[in-house]
C-alpha cells in the first residue's frame, strides 16, 4: 500500500508538471513565419478591414509626434517667398488684413501663427490670395503638410499645382519610412481631385515600398506588406470613386497584379512571390 501511495504521488507530480509545461508553452508566442500562422492572421486582418478614417486632424498629430520624437528642425527654402505687398491692395479688406498679418508672422519666423492665419484664408474666393497662402505654407514645409493637403484639390489649376509642388517638397523632409507611409495615406484619404490623387499616389507607392524594404526580418516585412495591402483595400472600398480608382491602380503597381477582390488579395498574401491570379 505504501509503494502504491508513492507511485500515485509521483504520478500526480508528473501530471502537474505536464500541465504547467503546457500552460507556459501557451503563454509563449508561437513562431510566426510567412508560411504559417502569420499568413492566416494576415488573411483574417485583411478580411476584417481596418475601417480607420484618416484625415487632416490625424495628420496633424503625426506631424506633431514626428517633430517631438525626432527633435526635428524645420528646413528652410533659400529665402522667403518674394512678396510685393502692393499686390495686397487688390484684395478685399478682410483678405488684405489677413495677408498682411501672415507676412508679419513669416517675417517673425512664427510658423504656428502663419499656419493658423493661412487656414483662415484657404476659403478665400480670390485665387491670388490662395496662391499667396500656398507660398507661405510651402516655406514651412513638413510642418504645414496638413494645411497644404486641404489645398491640393483647389478649384484653380495653378493654385492646385503649386500646392502639389509645395506638398511634395515638404513631404521630402520626412525620413522615417513609417511616418512617410502614414502621411501619404492620410493625404490620399482626404482627397477627391484626380490630379492630386495621382501625384500623392506616386509618393504613397514609393513610401510603401520603402516601408516594406526597411526591415530585413522576413516576418516583419510580411506584416508590413499586410499593412500596405490593407491600406489599399480600404481605399478601394471607399465611397470616394476617385480614391477607389487610385487604390486599384496602386494595388496593381505595388503588388504587380490587377485588383480583383479581397479574396484574391488574401490569396496574394498567402504567397506574394508565387501568386498567380485565376485564369479568365
Amino acid at each position: 500500500m505504501k509503494n502504491k501511495a508513492i507511485f500515485i504521488a509521483i504520478g500526480g507530480l508528473v501530471l502537474a508538471a505536464a500541465c504547467l509545461l503546457a500552460y507556459f508553452c501557451r503563454q509563449q508566442p508561437a513562431t510566426r513565419t510567412p508560411d504559417g500562422v502569420a499568413k492566416a492572421a494576415g488573411r483574417a486582418k485583411l478580411a476584417a478591414g481596418s475601417k480607420t478614417v484618416d484625415g487632416i486632424d490625424e495628420m496633424r498629430e503625426v506631424v506633431k509626434s514626428h517633430i517631438r520624437e525626432n527633435a526635428w528642425t524645420r528646413m528652410r527654402r533659400p529665402g522667403k517667398p518674394s512678396v510685393d505687398s502692393s499686390m495686397f491692395g487688390r484684395f478685399s479688406d478682410a483678405d488684405r488684413k489677413l495677408c498682411e498679418e501672415v507676412q508679419a508672422a513669416m517675417d517673425a519666423d512664427d510658423s504656428r501663427t502663419t499656419i493658423r492665419l493661412c487656414s483662415k484664408l484657404m476659403s478665400s474666393s480670390d485665387p491670388e490670395v490662395r496662391s499667396h497662402v500656398v507660398d507661405a505654407l510651402g516655406w514651412f514645409g513638413f510642418e504645414a503638410l496638413p494645411e497644404l493637403t486641404t489645398m491640393l484639390g483647389d478649384s484653380d489649376e495653378g493654385v492646385a499645382q503649386s500646392a502639389i509642388n509645395a506638398w511634395e517638397s515638404g513631404f521630402s523632409e520626412i525620413e522615417d519610412p513609417a511616418a512617410r507611409l502614414k502621411v501619404s495615406k492620410m493625404a490620399l484619404n482626404a482627397l477627391s481631385s484626380k490630379d492630386a490623387l495621382q501625384s500623392i499616389g506616386a509618393q504613397f507607392s514609393i513610401a510603401a515600398t520603402d516601408f516594406i524594404d526597411a526591415v530585413e526580418d522576413e516576418n516583419e516585412a510580411f506584416e508590413r506588406r499586410i499593412e500596405v495591402v490593407q491600406s489599399l483595400v480600404d481605399m478601394i472600398d471607399s465611397s470616394n470613386e476617385s480614391l477607389s480608382e487610385a487604390g486599384r491602380e496602386l494595388y496593381d503597381e505595388i503588388t504587380g497584379h490587377e485588383w480583383i477582390s479581397i479574396s484574391e488579395a488574401e490569396r496574394y498574401l498567402d504567397d506574394p512571390d508565387n501568386y498567380e491570379p485565376p485564369e479568365e
